[in-house]
């Protein structure tokens, strides 16, 4: 396995754009905001300013994660708190979504708690101004590998598994050769179930009510581009109709919406120096972030070869400043926007 492992490696970065770099699109003023191990999801509280980080140290021996929560509204530089709660046993924190309902404020984590079953679960936690309370764990068979996530305050679900079931070596052959196997699942408030509609290393994943029509946008890393499907009701059944695809030279990652419903998106330009970087802290590998406006254009706002901050997985603004959150190294880039 380590030789096919070494193999795939190779036709990986022949394929995925090797050593590829980006234009410099710098944001002056930056900031590190240190202190959490490998901050790979945000999510914002836009009535509190709170944000909430999702930190799993992903190198060397395989440790638990945690959760922590910084004060955007802070006087003083904004520092990271971690948050001291009743985590279940074997939290490895990844994608994470915030929804509030009847005045509660409920964090769903995905977290991976056996790779090698592999077993996955979502865990909910309860935000509270003294204190947080883990107070569920979601299990489904559709979590396949679940990456990110989308929770409404009606109860439903939308998950997006970054690839197929089957081995290791499944998982390669889907990405060498483009085949869809990623799905989506989907909970409806009462059952789980897997959208048909696949794609190749499915990743960040974001609704949107636009004009009383509901719609996903689902990130496929690989393949560089952003699907746009509209959910169709019919009866007790939902589907998804593909309404449009965006195509880009870069891989994205996770899907966050600003205040003004622009959707802002990090990306990876190599996936190649993207595995590099996960080997060896020091090596850079680029960071993008970009924006999608209300017509679905795109506009890139920030872009650095890794020395900044390597391997953005989230971009997200609040108020006057763009938050860069990546997918190793422990710190969150703080910028200032015009």
């Amino acid at each position: 396995m380590k030789l096919f492992t070494a193999i795939a490696f190779l036709l990986l970065s022949l394929l995925f754009n090797c050593y590829a770099s980006v234009k410099p699109n710098p944001i002056e003023g930056c900031k590190r905001i240190q202190g959490t191990p490998g901050p790979e999801d945000i999510a914002i509280d836009r009535e509190t300013g709170i944000l909430y980080v999702s930190s799993h140290e992903r190198r060397g021996a395989l440790v638990d994660g945690k959760l922590f929560q910084i004060n955007l509204n802070s006087t003083t530089e904004p520092v990271p708190i971690l948050i001291d709660t009743n985590y279940p046993k074997n939290f490895r924190p990844h994608g994470i979504s915030l929804m509030k309902k009847n005045g509660k404020s409920l964090l769903y984590v995905i977290s991976h708690v056996d790779l090698e079953s592999p077993v996955h679960t979502i865990e909910v936690f309860q935000m509270e101004k003294t204190k947080t309370t883990h107070i569920e764990t979601i299990l489904s068979q559709t979590l396949i590998s679940p990456n990110d996530l989308h929770v409404l305050s009606d109860g439903r679900i939308f998950v997006s598994n970054d690839r197929g079931s089957g081995s290791e070596l499944r998982a390669y052959m889907d990405v060498l050769f483009g085949i869809k196997r990623s799905q989506i699942s989907y909970f409806d408030g009462k059952t789980w179930k897997l959208f048909q509609d696949g794609v190749t290393l499915g990743n960040g994943i974001l609704y949107k009510k636009v004009n009383g029509k509901e719609y996903l946008y689902r990130a496929a890393t690989t393949p560089e581009k952003i699907y746009k499907y509209e959910l169709i009701q019919t009866g007790n059944e939902t589907s998804l109709k593909e309404v449009k695809v965006l195509s880009f030279d870069t891989g994205p990652d996770n899907l966050e919406e600003d205040e003004e419903g622009n959707i802002y998106f990090a990306a990876h330009k190599s996936m190649f120096r993207f595995l590099k970087h996960k080997d060896n802290a020091d090596y850079p590998s680029p960071s993008q972030i970009f924006v999608i406006d209300k017509n679905d254009s795109t506009k890139e706002i920030y872009a650095n070869d890794g020395t900044e901050i390597p391997s953005s997985s989230t971009g997200l603004k609040y108020k006057d400043r763009l938050y860069i959150s990546q997918v190793f190294n422990p710190f969150i880039l703080s910028c200032p926007l015009k």
